[in-house]
């Protein structure tokens, strides 16, 4: 199943320190987490020697590989990576539509997010974030060819957009006089509704564009991603946590940073198309 998260966007600046983290000594982390939050979570998943996230099963990001029925992606293989550092040895995987992410996390179906979830301001008024994992922007999606001449969000008034439910691009969309607005609970249900004229344009994110069309023939026939659209922010994914949950959110904090010093990070996104520009090194 092909989503736009995934869009999650914040505006966040990006940061500037960072490098830092690539030069520590080898056995910097070798104590383990320093721990300052006072409530057990972090015990808590270590006891069952497992942790659960979830998920919308969503391309590039984190889904199910149909041959090894295993979870893949971006952020499933930086948090089993992350994990191992931490000596958790088991995880699973709860599935839900992305909009219902956040309300299953604090209904406690689950211990963490991990899903390219954009660290926004809005969302960290119900929710704690992790320190970012890696960045990227959106892209607009069009028919191929681009035939209506479509290269930014004021060029889409006048036409139908669309994007995925529980994104901040149909706010963005929203937000552009003139546009008619629809949402979609499946990328899959959009670019059926492109490919029969009810749609003109999609936002959605860049890594999810890029894969669909390289790994789907009949959307690479029928779309593109317009070349020259300057995306409106670049946007920090992070994993979220419950507000009561800190000792959990500094645990995965120190082994992000882990994972990046030894340059893990970079390899992941390599793997799915994207790279050093996408890397987050700050907080």
């Amino acid at each position: 199943m092909l989503r736009s998260h995934h869009g999650r966007r914040a505006v966040l600046a990006m940061a500037t320190a960072a490098a830092g983290a690539a030069l520590l000594p080898r056995d910097a982390f070798a104590a383990g987490p320093t721990i300052t939050a006072k409530d057990d979570s972090f015990k808590r998943v270590q006891a069952a020697k497992t942790l659960a996230f979830g998920t919308s099963n969503d391309q590039p990001y984190a889904f199910m590989d149909d041959k090894t029925h295993q979870v893949i992606g971006i952020d499933a293989e930086m948090l089993l990576a992350m994990l191992e550092k931490l000596g958790i040895p088991g995880h699973s995987v709860k599935q839900i539509d992305f909009e219902g992410l956040i309300p299953a996390l604090l209904a406690g179906r689950m211990d963490m997010i991990a899903d390219a979830m954009y660290i926004t301001d809005k969302r960290k008024k119900v929710i704690d974030f992790s320190d970012g994992w890696y960045q990227y922007g959106e892209a607009l999606l069009v028919k191929k060819g681009n035939p209506l001449k479509l290269h930014s969000m004021a060029d889409l008034k006048g036409h139908t957009a669309g994007s995925q439910l529980g994104t901040v691009y149909l706010d963005w969309l929203n937000a552009v006089p003139g546009v008619t607005v629809k949402s979609y609970s499946t990328m899959a249900t959009m670019m059926q509704d492109m490919t029969i004229g009810r749609l003109d344009a999609g936002i959605i994110d860049a890594p999810v564009a890029g894969y669909a069309l390289t790994k789907n023939p009949a959307y690479a026939a029928a779309f593109e991603m317009v070349a020259d659209y300057k995306p409106k922010e670049i946007g920090v994914i992070g994993s979220g946590f419950r507000k009561d949950e800190g000792s959990l959110r500094e645990a995965i904090n120190w082994a992000l940073a882990q994972i990046k010093a030894d340059g893990t990070d970079l390899k992941i996104l390599k793997k799915w198309g994207l790279g050093e520009n996408n890397r987050h090194l700050g907080a």
